[in-house]
């Protein structure tokens, strides 16, 4: 059975025996030193590390998922969709006004233009998103991908940056959250103008085949949630609800990032419709996870990047994601791997570690 079906069935709780699996790196150079203590090509490594899931990106969102990449992001700056700043080529906007290094290795934003919002109204009022007339032309990458990779993957279309992330970069996070609490209506305008363009991106990701929607929003510290369950349903809940109705309409099970420790917000999100959890990092209770939520989630991640990769030993690695796998893993429903990237400070001895816990529990 091809991988992408492998992985949908264990989503739908169809086989619960499988293991699917994802590893990504953070930066490219760590992949190559891993290759290279290997012996091996990158593509070599590829397809030794048997993973089952490609991310790829309307171009709006190519800064998300592939920024490094020359020919993509070549693209969205060549279309238009990424505009560079002169005399700054590494430096470049989005549409939505937005600026990222294309140097630095996260996806921080740099540039707040709705910043004086609360003060200067008439920023809301010419505040749009980008437009959507050229679905063909924004999706070409990430339709390659999925007639490329679309038998071997789980071809993922990024929803990264989602309404609440979004809403704040736009402003600053501080700045964001004062305005929900002190002038809501003007808030809510942000999200609205960014609900609905994720809403028209989710149906043309739909319509072009894609079999799973994704959403990403992090919605929570190490220690616990960015803002009040009560604010959460309030505010954000009923916007993401918009979004993941267009992929449960049409039969697709729906995929959410947030890192952190989103407890309390998770039977509200299975309420709306979520079926895969991303990542499950280690500030989360495992065990409560899979007693009360493992009937209705898949979790995907588990292996703690932030001590156990980058500061134990490789039997202590190996040990400790046979461990994730037995915890959450146990009559299926796991993705397993890291809870984040790996990072460029996880020694290769810890990625080959983690490599041979995964093989093991999958009898390879």
């Amino acid at each position: 059975m091809e991988r992408s079906q492998l992985v949908l069935d264990v989503i739908a709780k169809k086989n619960r025996e499988y293991l699917p699996s994802q590893i990504t790196f953070a930066h490219g150079s760590k992949k190559m030193e891993v290759a290279e203590h290997m012996g091996m090509t990158e593509e070599e490594l590829d397809v030794y590390l048997g993973n089952h899931i490609k991310i790829t990106a309307q171009l709006d969102d190519m800064i998300q998922v592939d920024k490094a990449d020359k020919y993509r992001m070549g693209m969205a700056i060549e279309k238009k969709r990424m505009i560079p700043e002169k005399g700054r080529e590494n430096m470049v906007f989005d549409l939505w006004g937005m600026q990222y290094d294309l140097d630095e290795g996260g996806y921080f934003n740099y540039a707040h233009p709705l910043a004086e919002c609360d003060e200067d109204e008439s920023l809301l009022d010419d505040f749009h998103a980008p437009d959507l007339k050229d679905m063909d032309m924004l999706f070409r990458i990430a339709d390659e991908d999925l007639k490329k990779y679309g038998d071997d993957f789980l071809v993922i279309l990024s929803g990264y940056n989602g309404i609440w992330e979004k809403a704040y970069q736009l402003m600053g996070m501080e700045q964001f959250l004062c305005l929900l609490m002190t002038e809501p209506e003007k808030a809510c305008r942000i999200m609205d103008v960014i609900t609905e363009y994720k809403v028209e991106v989710a149906k043309e990701t739909v319509r072009r085949g894609y079999p799973i929607g994704h959403y990403g929003d992090d919605l929570g510290t190490q220690i616990s949630t960015i803002v009040s369950e009560e604010t959460f349903v309030k505010y954000f809940l009923p916007r993401f609800r918009r979004v993941f109705q267009v992929f449960k309409d049409a039969g697709l099970p729906v995929q959410m990032h947030s890192c952190g420790k989103i407890t309390p917000f998770i039977p509200h999100l299975i309420d709306a419709g979520l079926d895969v959890l991303e990542p499950v990092q280690a500030c989360l209770d495992f065990k409560f996870l899979k007693k009360e939520y493992g009937k209705y989630l898949t979790f995907y991640g588990g292996v703690d990047t932030q001590d156990l990769l980058t500061f134990r030993t490789p039997q202590e690695v190996y040990d400790g994601t046979l461990e994730v796998i037995k915890e959450l893993g146990e009559g299926g429903g796991l993705i397993i791997g890291p809870s984040q990237e790996i990072m460029n400070n996880v020694p290769v001895e810890n990625v080959l570690a983690l490599m041979k816990a995964i093989k093991t529990a999958r009898g390879e």
